[in-house]
């Protein structure tokens, strides 16, 4: 088996130093080829003397492809495209702000071998920065049994057949026109198990996410549900046509909005409870943005939150 670990990454190499190591260290089990590729967003490869000093001290065969059409779905349909076009049976995508864990890349290759679905996807867990409030760090449990079947996926822990992007397979890419409003990873994989492909989740491959610490601030957060509830609302318009998008944000939104201004009345003085009264406080304000978003979506409104890099 022939499997090509992939990482995008722009600008950010401490992190991809860290995420680069983290795979490295972990084992490749007999009669398995594996290569690490470094998919490099960006107008010119900057990341090469980083790559050749890892791979030197790891013995990895690690080498960069540039993309230099910016946006992560052009980058992730890169790894796919070098993957099948270089002979490699899956892919395996992982972030560059992430670390694997022990037995990450072990468990992946394991599920490969077992070739009971044509995409595993496995656990992110957070790993918060300091200081960050009790009651923001919300807890991350693995409520999926392994091996469950699923109807969609992410893009940042996840094992692919190659066939998926192959000319003679699926031929199926990322949405480049969502390239800095996010929700390409759930609009293609989405697809992808509406081609037929079986997609099956795989909780034992752990992932670790370093979150940067602008993330970690109220304001950031309730933008975040705002506008992943406008990313929803457009994967609902390209599955289900506009007209039941629109009507569908507009119920979900007032439901959203109503319960959370309703919810905030006892959740105002319950923040004097401290950290219990302060999460129930930060759930509610949440589901208020989050039905904003919704009837943002209604009036055209389309953030585009991944023109900047975080972490740089």
């Amino acid at each position: 088996m022939r499997l090509l670990v992939t990482i995008c990454t722009r600008n950010r190499p401490k992190l991809l130093e860290t995420c680069l190591r983290s795979v490295a260290a972990r084992a490749v089990p007999a009669g398995v080829e594996c290569a690490i590729a470094v998919i490099e967003n960006n107008d010119r490869i900057t990341c090469a003397p980083l790559v050749e000093r890892v791979a030197r001290e790891t013995g990895w065969n690690i080498f960069v492809v540039l993309e230099p059409e910016l946006g992560l779905p052009f980058a992730r349909n890169r790894c796919g495209i070098t993957a099948a076009e270089r002979g490699y049976d899956w892919l395996l995508y992982i972030d560059d702000d992430e670390e694997a864990t022990p037995g990450w890349l072990e468990t992946m290759i394991a599920a490969a071998l077992r070739n009971e679905a044509d995409v595993h996807y496995g656990r992110v867990i957070s790993v918060y920065p300091p200081g960050t409030p009790d009651w923001m760090a919300l807890p991350e449990p693995n409520k999926r049994a392994t091996g469950t079947r699923l109807t969609k996926a992410e893009g940042h822990n996840t094992l692919v057949k190659t066939h998926i992007f192959a000319s003679d397979g699926l031929n199926l890419r990322f949405d480049e026109t969502l390239r800095f409003t996010g929700g390409s990873d759930t609009d293609f994989f989405t697809r992808v198990h509406q081609s037929g492909a079986a997609i099956r989740w795989l909780g034992e491959a752990v992932v670790k996410e370093n979150v940067p610490a602008n993330r970690m601030t109220l304001d950031w957060q309730l933008q975040r549900a705002f506008r992943v509830a406008i990313s929803i609302s457009v994967l609902h318009e390209k599955q289900r046509g506009k007209a039941k998008a629109v009507l569908r944000s507009l119920t979900k939104g007032a439901g959203r909005l109503a319960g959370g201004l309703v919810m905030m009345i006892p959740a105002l003085p319950a923040m004097v409870l401290g950290t219990p009264g302060r999460t129930f406080a930060f759930k509610q304000a949440k589901q208020v943005a989050s039905g904003l978003g919704s009837f943002a979506y209604v009036l055209g409104i389309r953030p585009q939150p991944y023109r900047k890099v975080d972490g740089a």
